[in-house]
């Protein structure tokens, strides 16, 4: 994660192989708008990580076999249209991508550790009808439970009242906003490159 935070707000795509990790810089070509919420639960992630290890590196019943699924091509494939969406500045569609990525990790990873994974608060922030206005979509963030969601939402006011919402309805919960900016077209000094 050290190499993560070195990048400070620049959005990258860490790619892990083994020992190997491979890092880039996305650009952003529109502002993203982001809500990071502390859903206020608890979860064991020792306990989660645990019993998703268990189902590598062969799986011996369709659990395993529905976790290794997951975390392989599914979440590959959306991950990559993610980036994508991301680099385009399609808030959108990745809003549609966050909430199949949830909708899939529901199906195929939560029977693996149901007593860590159902997140009860997650889904109820999730499915929140006076949510739905502002945002596009949201899913759990990194091993799931009841720890973290990320919604993202339409706009910086959209941004705004859905902190307001959940502050109002799930007075537990911390939100945090989260803005990812496009990156300026750099300005270039014609009359200065042409000394070089």
């Amino acid at each position: 994660m050290d190499q993560a935070c070195a990048y400070g707000n620049r959005p990258i795509l860490m790619i892990f192989d083994g020992e190997k990790i491979d890092l880039l810089e996305l650009k952003v070509s529109e502002d993203l708008f982001f809500v990071i919420v502390d859903l206020g639960g608890s979860k064991n992630t020792q306990e989660i990580l645990r019993r998703l290890n268990q189902c590598y590196p062969l799986a011996t019943n369709s659990i395993e076999q529905n976790v290794q699924k997951y975390f392989g091509y599914i979440s590959s494939e959306i991950t990559q249209a993610a980036v994508e969406a991301i680099q385009l500045g399609n808030a959108q569609l990745l809003g549609a991508l966050m909430t199949k990525a949830q909708a899939e990790f529901d199906r195929y990873v939560v029977p693996a550790c149901p007593d860590q994974l159902t997140a009860k608060k997650l889904h109820l922030l999730l499915h929140h009808e006076p949510l739905e206005p502002y945002i596009f979509g949201g899913k759990g963030v990194g091993s799931q439970g009841d720890g973290t969601a990320q919604l993202i939402v339409k706009t910086q006011e959209s941004q705004r009242k859905a902190i307001e919402i959940i502050k109002r309805d799930f007075p537990q919960m911390q939100a945090l906003q989260l803005t990812i900016s496009r990156l300026p077209t750099p300005i270039i000094d014609l009359a200065e490159d042409r000394k070089h």
